[in-house]
């Protein structure tokens, strides 16, 4: 029988074979369970993109604690996998709503969230163009508040040469997280060595001049090691303590510099203005209760030794030397002098050239500065012994209180460290901010 089929199957036709041959292989193939049947698995998605962070594919961003006033960065990749042109459209929102990202292709698509933002151009795909790097900034409110957002990413067609009418192709959504920090935490402090030195000055012409009358004499100080800060306050840094407090210490507004307290947002790093004397001492004591540390402020005998660097020949922080003060490109302070970039305050760490010799900043110019000391005229001229001086004690002397420092407001001249203001305890000034001291 076999022999026969064989005999039958020379007779036919090579045609009809070579077709019967390619089934029986065929069929065989497909019916193997040994052959893998899946199709691979695409890493784009519906809409046909991929979103990578440095060169890998994620679902979210967790953005590392920032503090409040700064703000973070992230780049992301976006990925086409196709070829048709597409534009797309970025969006963040604080909440998981996108189907209002569907009713319209208009301004309606710029970001609705102000802690995660995103840069509002639409993206344009093509076969040439298939990546696009994205930065996704985060800028938290308020510290210890974790914050939750999402970013849309909406792919679509026009369907018209006009561009009226568009076909949403799809949307993919990145989950975006991130925490606020207060600024309490980070308050960056200099440690000063204790030492004597030689305060006020002791010159032939000091004692005929009105002026250096509350300067003099000079006169040997001796004080124990102490903390200052960097920096002066800053408006982020009161604002978190306004937050908390802020029954009857609300900074002074001002029209040209700005409104509390949105100018804590518009200059973070700015000093606090307009805050009197009683504020900046419920700021040190509240930065107490938070740290479990004594802050307060500078005795004016611990202001001008941090100022001069120690050294009483020093007239400015940065020496004696007032010229280069005085130019444009090398102004060293922030003055009405002029010429140093700013027209009202500064950023406090600006001018890192005119910082004293122990470390901090804006020790002349910028703002004045509350000390904890009242103001007396003759003090310099009283019997010692000159160990941690606090001030004056005199109850007709306690009207005022000492300021140093200079400001953004005042010439050069008045920017010294040995000169001696005073200012009513009560009073907000638009030139007038704080540092602080911590006691070991």
């Amino acid at each position: 029988m076999s022999g026969r089929t064989l005999i039958k199957l020379d007779k036919w036709p090579v045609r009809f074979l070579r077709p019967a041959f390619f089934l029986l292989v065929l069929t065989v193939a497909a019916c193997s369970s040994d052959l893998p049947i899946e199709p691979e698995k695409s890493p784009y998605s519906g809409a046909g993109i991929v979103i990578l962070e440095k060169g890998t594919k994620i679902h979210s961003i967790t953005f590392d604690p920032t503090f409040v006033g700064e703000t973070r960065v992230r780049q992301i990749d976006v990925e086409y996998g196709d070829t048709i042109k597409t534009d797309m459209i970025i969006r963040a929102k604080d909440s998981q709503d996108p189907t209002s990202l569907t009713d319209s292709l208009d301004s309606r698509y710029a970001s609705a969230s102000d802690i995660f933002t995103v840069p509002a151009d639409t993206i344009h795909f093509s076969k040439q163009n298939k990546k696009k790097t994205i930065s996704i900034t985060f800028q938290p409110e308020k510290p210890g508040t974790v914050y939750l957002g999402y970013l849309y990413l909406v792919t679509f067609v026009w369907l018209d040469s006009l561009k009226t009418m568009a076909d949403t192709l799809g949307i993919d959504l990145l989950k975006l997280s991130g925490v606020g920090q207060g600024f309490y935490l980070d308050m960056d402090l200099v440690f000063i060595p204790g030492g004597n030195f030689l305060m006020g000055i002791d010159s032939a012409s000091a004692s005929a001049d009105f002026q250096y009358q509350d300067e003099w004499p000079a006169h040997q100080v001796t004080l124990s090691d102490f903390f200052i800060g960097r920096y002066e306050v800053t408006n982020m840094q009161y604002y978190e303590f306004w937050m908390e407090d802020s029954t009857g210490h609300t900074p002074r507004d001002t029209s040209d510099i700005g409104y509390w307290p949105y100018l804590a947002f518009k200059n973070p790093n700015h000093p606090v203005i307009g805050v009197n004397w009683k504020d900046a001492m419920s700021f040190c004591q509240w930065l107490s209760l938070r740290t479990g540390d004594r802050y307060t402020l500078p005795t004016e005998a611990q202001w001008e030794y941090v100022a001069a660097g120690g050294d009483s020949a020093n007239i400015y922080p940065w020496s004696s030397d007032t010229v280069r003060s005085k130019l444009g490109t090398g102004a060293l302070a922030n003055t009405r002098q002029g010429g140093d970039g700013y027209t009202y305050t500064a950023p406090v760490d600006a001018f890192p050239d005119g910082a004293s010799k122990f470390g901090p900043f804006n020790m002349a110019g910028n703002v004045w500065e509350w000390c904890v000391d009242w103001y007396d005229p003759e003090y310099y001229r009283r019997e010692g012994p000159w160990v941690d001086p606090q001030g004056s004690t005199d109850l007709e002397h306690q009207l005022y209180k000492v300021i140093r420092g200079g400001s953004w407001l005042e010439p050069l001249t008045q920017a010294t460290c040995r000169n001696r203001g005073a200012l009513n305890p009560d009073n907000r000034e638009i030139d007038v901010g704080f540092r602080i001291v911590r006691l070991p």
